[in-house]
């Protein structure tokens, strides 16, 4: 049986295309945009790496919100960039290049870059309409119980 992959993410890109086509905003030139989506990448390929490594069997409700908190900024961020022509097969190029370019910086600018990586997401989804609001909030939801659903089992007391 062939698996469906969930409409949401779709569903946000084109809502929010449509609301930018009414806003009349416009793409910037090729080069820059190329720039601008390896800066995406490394943004979402930062926070994807902060909450996995962070992320435990057993989380307090704190923890779990903080997780949240960080996926919908990627999720916001991957959002943007579709909006301004980044293609699916280019995503995956540029956040595998992005994670191979983060895997060996220290552990003091992952860090200071998840927290500017996390204000500029939390700023797009700040602008985001309440429905918007909603499919990147599930959606991050998604992937966070899937990554936790991975982790093995706490060890029973």
């Amino acid at each position: 049986m062939r698996q469906t992959r969930s409409l949401g993410p779709l569903l946000l890109v084109l809502l929010l295309a449509a609301a930018r086509a009414q806003a009349g905003q416009t793409g910037l030139p090729s080069a820059a945009m190329e720039s601008r989506f390896s800066e995406i990448a490394l943004c979402v390929a930062t926070l994807e790496r902060e909450v996995k490594s962070d992320l435990h069997a057993k989380p307090t409700a704190r923890e779990r919100d903080q997780w949240q908190l960080r996926l919908e900024s990627a999720f916001a961020l991957t959002g943007d960039a579709y909006l301004k022509g980044l293609s699916g097969d280019e995503s995956k190029a540029l956040l595998h290049a992005a994670k191979t370019i983060i895997a060996s910086w220290p552990e003091q600018r992952l860090r200071s870059q998840a927290q500017s990586c996390h204000a500029q997401g939390q700023s797009l989804f700040n602008q985001a309409s309440g429905l918007e609001q909603l499919i990147v909030r599930k959606a991050a939801t998604r992937l966070l119980d899937k990554e936790l659903a991975k982790l093995p089992p706490p060890p029973v007391d």
